[in-house]
């Protein structure tokens, strides 16, 4: 029995020092925590409220006012009579695009990662990771008729093209219509999108950037 003492007594002392051995977080799981953010007005400005850090305010300016505001996940969102703002809870910071003199804002859609903005004149998008607004300007005579979306991938459905925008890749990426094509389904998961017309099928992913059409 003597002979097994030592043993005991270096097994109990190993389990004692990795019980005092610092609990580190696992990267990954780091990595996947979304952080939201709540977007308020304190008199005149935008605040918003991310999950960490200090608030981050932007002043509205003289006579602007508030259209809407929203809020999903990281990203926030607020529109003024004069432009249109987005928020990065990753940057920690507002990013504005400034609204035309004759443009108006005629639907918007929301997700944590992605925003996109229809108005008369031009279809917007912003990118929550990049904290950055992209603009395509539309047609004389196109208009936007249906917005689509969900997770990473957004799509506007005009009279004349497709328009998509991912939460990973830059820009918006076209698809435009031939002549008497038209819209017939979509289909989308959060990383996905598929369009079938009346000619074609056509699929778009968040990871790869550009139309695919499929034969």
């Amino acid at each position: 029995m003597r002979g097994h003492m030592p043993f005991v007594a270096a097994r109990s002392i190993l389990v004692f020092a990795l019980c005092l051995l610092p609990v580190v977080p696992d990267p990954a799981f780091g990595q996947t925590r979304q952080i939201d953010v709540l977007v308020t007005v304190v008199k005149d400005r935008i605040v918003a409220l991310p999950g960490g850090g200090s608030p981050v305010e932007e002043p509205l300016g003289v006579n602007e006012t508030i259209v809407a505001m929203a809020a999903k996940g990281p990203a926030g969102f607020a529109q003024t009579s004069r432009r249109l703002l987005g928020f990065s809870s990753g940057l920690h910071r507002w990013t504005e695009v400034q609204l035309g003199g004759e443009e108006h804002v005629d639907h918007h859609q929301l997700l944590p990662r992605l925003i996109i903005v229809q108005t008369n004149r031009r279809v917007h998008g912003f990118q929550e990771s990049r904290g950055h607004w992209f603009s395509e300007a539309l047609g004389p005579n196109e208009t936007v008729k249906e917005l689509h979306g969900d997770g990473h991938i957004l799509v506007a459905i005009t009279t004349e093209r497709a328009l998509a925008i991912s939460a990973f890749t830059g820009g918006f990426f076209t698809a435009r219509w031939s002549a008497n094509e038209h819209v017939q389904s979509i289909d989308h998961t959060r990383d996905a999108v598929l369009i079938r017309t009346s000619t074609r099928q056509l699929s778009l992913r968040s990871q790869i950037g550009g139309w695919m059409e499929l034969r």
